[in-house]
């Protein structure tokens, strides 16, 4: 008999459509605070509404989701029949998502629930989930899903470039990114997550356009380190420079699918407008 395994994940993990659309799949979403208000993060406001915010100079704050809709989205589950589930956060090292996420499934009795880390964010995250999607659907028994997704996380990359660093020293999110802040040279970065999750500057370049060939240049050489590699590149308000790394990423790989999509509006908050990010997940 065929296991029903569920895959729960934060809206921060900006998991593709064709995955999260699949039927044993739930999002929790994060919260996002604007005029005094708590909004749904992608069920009440959407990533345009947060640009919209932020060139009004009214910029959101974030919340993780409370352990009580964490648990609600449990029980979605629970009722359709699974009693095994998967969960997979954005990086302990960014966010306290992951840590409510094991609280809120302490508590679920009859239910076995594994949280993983992804020790990344947005689109490297979401690739992470539709990796253990595709281990669900392939009928892998659960104990081996888990370590099959485990030994990802080590493998797997996210990649991101921004106009500004402006947002992320706002919101706090910075990390190691911290020491590059009104740089006189403006260097623009290209930023990863280090081994512990905690974001870095990868590379540095001169103009946006070095950055951008400096990011390509680092996905497709994650991507070249295997033969099993899922690969997605995701944008924050500026589908110019998607439909340029886009067409890139089709020239390096024409007969791979490469998921695309938009940054959730929590991370679209401390990231601002101009992101472009490539993760490429690994087996």
């Amino acid at each position: 008999m065929v296991e029903k395994i569920g895959l729960l994940v934060d809206s921060a993990s900006d998991v593709p459509t064709e995955i999260k659309d699949q039927a044993n799949v739930e999002v929790v979403p994060l919260v996002v605070v604007a005029n005094g208000q708590e909004y749904l993060d992608r069920v009440t406001i959407q990533p345009q509404e947060v640009y919209q915010l932020i060139e009004e100079g009214n910029i959101p704050k974030t919340a993780s989701a409370t352990l009580g809709m964490v648990s609600q989205h449990i029980e979605k589950l629970r009722h359709r029949g699974y009693r095994k589930i998967i969960a997979i956060t954005i990086s302990s090292g960014l966010s306290v998502t992951n840590q409510g996420f094991k609280q809120a499934c302490d508590d679920t009795d009859g239910m076995k629930v594994t949280v993983i880390d992804s020790k990344s964010i947005g689109i490297g995250s979401g690739l992470i989930a539709a990796y253990a999607e595709d281990l669900i659907n392939a009928n892998y028994d659960y104990p081996e899903i888990i370590e099959r997704v485990q030994r990802s996380v080590l493998k797997s990359h996210v990649y991101f470039y921004i106009s500004t660093l402006k947002y992320l020293k706002i919101g706090g999110r910075i990390g190691k990114v911290a020491g590059m802040v009104g740089s006189v040279l403006n260097i623009k970065p290209v930023i990863s997550c280090n081994s512990d999750g905690i974001y870095y500057p990868i590379a540095k370049a001169r103009s946006e356009k070095k950055a951008i060939s400096k990011l390509l240049n680092l996905a497709v050489g994650a991507a070249h380190t295997s033969d099993h590699f899922r690969i997605a590149v995701a944008q924050g308000n500026d589908k110019k420079i998607l439909a340029q790394v886009l067409n890139e990423l089709r020239n390096n790989f024409p007969n791979h699918q490469i998921y695309t999509g938009d940054v959730s509006p929590a991370l679209g908050v401390h990231t601002g407008p101009g992101l472009i990010g490539i993760a490429v997940q690994t087996n």
